[in-house]
C-alpha cells in the first residue's frame, strides 16, 4: 500500500509538472523532465528500503490486503491509459505521464501476482 500511495502521490507531481510546462520553452521542459526522472528514481529507493525493512524486520504482507489495494489501483491506472491514449506521441512531459500510467498498470498486475503468491504461501 505504501508503494502505491508513493506511486500515486509521484504520478500526481509528474502530472502537475507536465501540464505547468505545456507550451514552455524547450530548456524548461527538458528541466521538468530531468527533475520527474531524478525524483522518481528516489521514490524508488525509498520504496525498495521500506521494502527490505518490511521483508527483514516485520512480516509477509496480507494477502488480501495486496490483492484488493492491487485491483483498485489497476483499475484506476487503466482509466488514465485510457484517457490519455491520444497523447502518448507528445514531448517528453506529456509521453512521461502516459507511461507513468501504462507501467504502473503493469505493476498493478505484479502486485496481484505478487498477493496470490503470498496466499498460496
Amino acid at each position: 500500500m505504501q508503494a502505491d500511495a508513493l506511486d500515486f502521490l509521484g504520478d500526481t507531481a509528474t502530472y502537475a509538472i507536465s501540464l505547468y510546462v505545456i507550451g514552455m520553452p524547450l530548456v524548461w521542459r527538458t528541466s521538468a523532465a530531468l527533475f520527474k526522472g531524478f525524483s522518481l528514481g528516489a521514490l524508488r529507493l525509498w520504496v525498495f528500503g521500506s521494502t527490505a525493512y518490511q521483508i527483514l524486520v516485520l512480516d509477509v504482507p496480507r494477502a488480501e490486503v495486496m490483492g484488493a489495494i492491487g485491483f483498485l489501483a489497476l483499475a484506476a491506472n487503466l482509466i488514465s491509459v485510457l484517457l490519455l491514449m491520444k497523447y502518448r506521441q507528445g514531448d517528453a512531459n506529456v509521453r512521461s505521464v502516459w507511461l507513468c500510467s501504462r507501467n504502473d498498470a503493469i505493476g498493478n498486475i505484479a502486485v496481484m501476482i505478487a498477493a496470490a503468491g503470498v496466499w498460496a504461501w
